[in-house]
């Protein structure tokens, strides 16, 4: 599988914004569009505010269309070498020729060029082979909360750290 990963252009933000919903409520039961909402508005607060010199998104493309995405931003918060992970996705097709290890490649350099010194992002408890490919990586879980906002049924959301 030929795949390139670049940086986010303008036109990226429906892929992110639609692929998420698309995966999450068809493989995840993410039937209230709270979700929907919650991803896009993020993004969009981002993309206003965004320090490009720290922060980026990166686009997996195959066949000149995208296919995954990855971010690091800066979190609110006053740690500056903190960043966090956000908008993760690989298209399902697309999934086990190495585009996430890829995306997580790309964001992990750029965290140690930018001299990052942690990363956390949140996932949930259904998502468990997002929760094995974490763990792989070296992320641990620090902290855990109900959600039910996004799933007729309840779901943990997890926050997991990694030190780099």
């Amino acid at each position: 599988m030929n795949f390139i990963i670049r940086e986010y252009k303008n036109e990226d933000l429906d892929f992110i914004v639609e692929k998420h919903w698309d995966i999450y409520s068809t493989e995840y039961g993410y039937v209230k569009r709270s979700f929907y909402d919650y991803v896009k508005k993020t993004l969009e607060d981002f993309l206003t505010v965004t320090k490009f010199e720290r922060e980026k998104i990166w686009i997996a493309e195959a066949e000149g269309k995208p296919i995954g995405a990855i971010a690091l931003i800066i979190p609110d918060s006053d740690k500056p070498w903190e960043g966090q992970l956000r908008w993760f996705i690989v298209e399902k097709e697309y999934r086990k020729y190495g585009i996430g290890r890829g995306l997580m490649d790309k964001l992990l350099e750029f965290a140690e060029k930018c001299e990052y010194k942690h990363i956390f992002l949140w996932t949930a408890s259904n998502l468990g082979r997002a929760l094995s490919f974490y763990n792989h990586q070296g992320f641990y879980e620090t902290d855990r909360f109900l959600e039910t906002e996004w799933c007729d049924e309840p779901i943990y959301e997890i926050k997991l750290e990694k030190d780099i």
